[in-house]
């Protein structure tokens, strides 16, 4: 009897650590825009405790806050929206490595203009001429110290080629 009435009882480490684990999730959630909250369907009081803690500078004030944010959290199934929150750090993490391989091909091509053919292979596209000039025009951009417009335009058909 004894036995079953310990597998039955939770520790209250394990307590503890569930609270933590909600107040920190609730802490993703003020981090999120109002928009992708909404997009959530929150409880109303939920709701209105993230959009405050969003306001909030102080770190007492903050602190406090997102104790609040934690017990109001264990009222509510933090399973699926877990799920639908990794989802979005997943879809982030995507277009930052998309940026970035766009932000690597823009510099490579300009600093090794030899290195057209090998994008061209890997990205093959009709837009070649215009992609041979607006290079031309970065490096002679670059070398003259003007303004960055033709980057931003390298930038701009590098992005349209990849995607297409």
């Amino acid at each position: 009897m004894a036995k079953d009435l310990e597998k039955n009882t939770v520790s209250r480490t394990q307590l503890k650590l569930e609270a933590e684990k909600l107040q920190s999730l609730g802490l993703k959630l003020c981090d999120l825009s109002v928009s992708k909250l909404r997009a959530l369907d929150l409880p109303p009081n939920l709701f209105e405790a993230i959009l405050a803690m969003q306001k909030i500078t102080s770190n007492g004030a903050k602190r406090r806050q997102s104790q609040y944010i934690g017990k109001l959290m264990r009222n509510f199934d933090s399973t699926e929206l877990n799920t639908i929150i990794t989802f979005w750090d997943q879809q982030e993490l995507k277009e930052k490595q998309h940026f970035h391989t766009i932000e690597l091909w823009r510099k490579k091509l300009v600093e090794e203009p030899a290195s057209i053919s090998e994008f061209l292979s890997k990205y093959p596209t009709e837009e070649k001429l215009i992609l041979l000039d607006t290079i031309k025009e970065t490096i002679n951009e670059k070398h003259k110290d003007k303004a960055p417009k033709y980057n931003r335009e390298l930038f701009k058909l590098i992005k349209k080629i990849i995607e297409q």
